[in-house]
């Protein structure tokens, strides 16, 4: 019995390590092993069904998706992928499944250099539905805010206004700063956004300042900023 317990746990983390390296069809092999011998396994079937879109199949996918609420009806992550297929709609936009291996290590938060922000008027959620966790997206600077866009220009959302007002400065200022995807909701997105390069302006000024901590802004004293909250959530 317990070598047995010991087999699953293994297929389950080789199941995990296959999807986060893109492996797909790895990834399907195993978790289909899985539910072979424990038919009612939710995450397995939930990663049957993240395996399933991923490959272009949202047939396949809505029905793993829906086996994994009948057996945990209430299943999050069932529940917010099932919604985003019913709202895909191909037509007009092809669906490919994405090679990046997604490291963990692109989520760690460095203090003072990185954010997790949440977009406002994010886009259809046909266009959400192409999004994945550790998609390096667009900061695009425009007069009155900062959207972010995927590869291909495609508008997903825009910065609130107090991030876009202390990104701008720190951008003119000579700052760079990268974003990728850290979680996708049916109507929602969430951008890490990570400092890349400091300017000599700014050498002992933090892009994101720890709650309640003052800012050392290099900035005239007519546009030091209030400190920024930071919003942390974890990825699906």
């Amino acid at each position: 019995m317990a070598a047995s317990k010991v087999s699953h746990l293994t297929l389950s983390q080789q199941a995990i390590n296959a999807a986060l390296n893109c492996l797909w069809i790895e990834a399907q092999t195993l978790n289909r092993q899985i539910i072979k011998v424990d038919p009612e396994n939710v995450d397995a079937l939930s990663r049957l069904g993240r395996v399933c879109f991923e490959l272009g199949k949202t047939g396949q996918a809505k029905k793993y998706y829906s086996q994994a609420l009948k057996v945990d009806p209430y299943n999050p992550i069932a529940l917010k992928n099932l919604k985003i297929i019913k709202a895909y709609k191909p037509n007009g936009i092809k669906r490919t499944s994405h090679q990046s291996p997604v490291s963990p290590n692109m989520f760690l938060h460095e203090p003072g250099k990185t954010k997790v922000v949440t977009l406002l008027k994010v886009a259809e959620p046909q266009k959400l539905s192409n999004l994945y966790p550790g998609m390096e997206v667009n900061l695009v600077s425009k007069s009155r805010n900062i959207s972010i866009t995927d590869a291909e220009n495609q508008y997903l959302g825009i910065l609130p206004d107090d991030i876009t007002f202390l990104l701008t400065k720190l951008i003119k200022g000579g700052n760079k700063y990268q974003a990728i995807i850290k979680a996708v909701r049916v109507n929602g997105i969430s951008v890490l956004i990570r400092e890349s390069f400091r300017s000599s302006r700014f050498k002992n000024r933090p892009s994101f300042p720890e709650s309640g901590t003052k800012l050392q802004a290099n900035f005239a004293p007519s546009t030091q900023l209030e400190p920024v909250e930071i919003i942390d959530e974890e990825v699906d």
